[in-house]
């Protein structure tokens, strides 16, 4: 029904965009990484989706046509919704995500806040044959190993809720980082620094 949203940037906040349509504003359902993004900026072209419900019409955004289409391949799978799906995008960049999924990298899946272990071998299990349609240039050439590099996704947002930039927080993370620290060991490792 809805392709894209148009218009100036009312406000940003947690998880959420109002976009100024027409002197309507939209709230707009959207990742971390997206509202980044709207925070940087007054006017925005965004793509959208519509999920109907008995009970509720409720609008999700995206950074990119790419963001969209893996958000589409979340909510395709077993018990995922429209909300998981969006905290799954939050969770980790799109580059990571894909490693993540093509590896079947259950743990750092599994790192994202609100999917459990099951949740994440089912976003594995259903999804790795088919992200590399979505992201083939960046699945083809991500190996294995790249995808257990991802920083420990609880230092990282330990850190970002101290007033630590995410690309900050992941950089420090995996500079101090060693073989099998905790995550509070990194944390304070990071905060000597």
């Amino acid at each position: 029904m809805f392709d894209y949203i148009s218009g100036k940037i009312a406000a940003v906040g947690e998880n959420r965009v109002v976009i100024d349509c027409g002197g309507v504003g939209f709230a707009v359902t959207a990742s971390a990484f997206t509202c980044s993004e709207c925070s940087r900026k007054t006017e925005v072209k965004m793509p959208v989706y519509l999920a109907v419900r008995e009970d509720a019409l409720e609008l999700f955004g995206f950074g990119s046509e790419r963001e969209r289409e893996l958000f589409m391949l979340l909510i395709g799978v077993s018990g995922v919704g429209p909300k998981l799906a969006v905290s799954v995008l939050g969770g980790m960049d799109e580059k990571r995500l894909a490693a993540a999924i093509a590896a079947s990298d259950v743990p750092a899946l599994s790192s994202i806040k609100g999917v459990g272990k099951k949740t994440a071998e089912r976003i594995a299990l259903e999804l790795k044959g088919k992200i590399a349609d979505v992201m083939g240039d960046v699945v083809i050439g991500v190996a294995a190993s790249e995808a257990h590099a991802v920083p420990d996704e609880n230092a990282v947002l330990a850190l970002v809720s101290l007033g630590y930039d995410r690309k900050e927080a992941e950089a420090a993370v995996k500079n101090v980082a060693k073989p099998d620290m905790t995550t509070e060991q990194l944390i304070r490792e990071v905060l000597r620094g």
